[in-house]
Parts: structure tokens; C-alpha cells; sequence
């Protein structure tokens, strides 16, 4: 007869770190839902399951738990494909790009939630101090392994022109995606952008590797 060991407790460290995790994750959740006006902490405990002492707890006050949402959020993209640093980067055409970053970043309900804190930051000192703080971070990172990505050289100007570009449109279709009502046209408006992507490196018109 197998006598299975008793499961192993967990640490305060370890049940604090899943609960903070769980009001990241219902933040998110609340914001894209919801908007960042009607989201309320009373919504994010309840969507985590943790009563309002609890979450209180974590976050002292409501810019606390959005700037650690924010964080969580930036700290899943970081930690995922392609970004991950550990390895080798894939090597892909501008085109293959596009698909990657739509289905990984701009696709999700998340990446509407990230634009609800970042817009509010417009209003909010405080706030927005805390999120750029993370941004930056993230930004630099994203647009190196970008450049890394492309074969093309991360300090060059024309090169941190054209990922910004591409990545303001590509913005630009997320937030058209999520009040549109026309099935399936931010994968037509997608399609273009990559037509015209290959058009222009064909042309010899976009930024080449060294």
C-alpha cells in the first residue's frame, strides 16, 4: 500500500505572492471589461476571491494595485515567446512579425487594459510616474529584441522609427478592434498592413541589416 507524503504547506511568502497575482490577474480582467472609471477594488477582490482586508493589505491604496497589474502584465509579456532574452531569438521577416506581436501582445483583452491605465496616467501624477517607470523598462527591452528579431541594428535611428511606426498602427487596429462591430476586419486591416510591408522591402524602402 502506497502511503502518499502529506502535501507540502505552503510558505505566508508563497500564499501573499498568489494572492497579489490573483488581484493582478481580476484587475486586468475589471479593467478591460469595465474601463479604468468603473473599475472598483470592491470588483477586483471579488473577481480574486479575497475579501477587501486582504487586498487592502496588498495594495494600500487603488494606484498601488493598478501599478502592480500594470507590472504583472509587463513581467508575462517579458517572460514569454519571443521575448524571452534566455536563448536564441527567432529570425523573422517584418510580415511574421506583425503576426507575432498581434497574437501575442495588441490581439488580447490585456493589451486593452494596459491602454485603460495608461490613459488614465494622463490624470493621475502619481499614477502615471509609477506605470512609465515600468514602461520604460519594458520599451527598451521590447524595441531591442525587436531590432534583434528584424536583423537590423537597435541604435539606428531609422530603425527605432520604423518599429515605432509599426507598432502605433498596430496599436491603432487594437484599439479599433475593441468597439468595432465588423467581423473580421482588423484581420483584413492586418493583411494590408503586411501587403504594403512587403511592398516596401521589396523596394528596398525599409530599414536593411548591416
Amino acid at each position: 500500500m502506497d502511503i502518499q507524503p502529506p502535501p507540502k504547506r505552503r510558505t505566508q511568502a508563497e500564499r501573499s505572492e498568489e494572492t497579489r497575482m490573483r488581484l493582478c490577474e481580476a484587475t486586468l480582467d475589471a479593467l478591460n471589461e469595465l474601463g479604468y472609471e468603473k473599475m472598483s477594488t470592491q470588483d477586483v477582490a471579488r473577481r480574486a476571491n479575497v475579501s477587501r482586508g486582504a487586498l487592502t493589505h496588498q495594495f494600500p491604496s487603488r494606484n498601488d494595485l493598478i501599478i502592480a497589474a500594470f507590472r504583472y502584465l509587463i513581467d508575462t509579456w517579458e517572460q514569454g515567446w519571443p521575448f524571452t532574452p534566455a536563448g536564441d531569438l527567432p529570425r523573422l521577416e517584418i510580415e511574421d512579425l506583425v503576426d507575432v506581436l498581434w497574437a501575442k501582445l495588441f490581439h488580447t483583452g490585456r493589451y486593452i487594459a494596459s491602454l485603460e491605465m495608461m490613459l488614465a496616467a494622463r490624470m493621475d501624477d502619481d499614477l502615471g510616474i509609477g506605470l512609465r517607470q515600468e514602461m520604460s523598462r519594458w520599451t527598451t527591452l521590447r524595441d531591442r529584441l525587436l531590432a534583434e528579431m528584424l536583423g537590423l541594428p537597435a541604435d539606428d535611428d531609422h530603425t527605432k522609427d520604423f518599429i515605432q511606426i509599426n507598432l502605433c498602427l498596430m496599436r491603432g487596429i487594437a484599439v479599433h478592434r475593441s468597439f468595432d462591430t465588423e467581423p473580421g476586419q482588423d484581420q483584413r486591416l492586418l493583411a494590408e498592413w503586411k501587403r504594403i510591408l512587403a511592398a516596401a522591402r521589396a523596394a528596398g524602402l525599409l530599414p536593411r541589416s548591416p
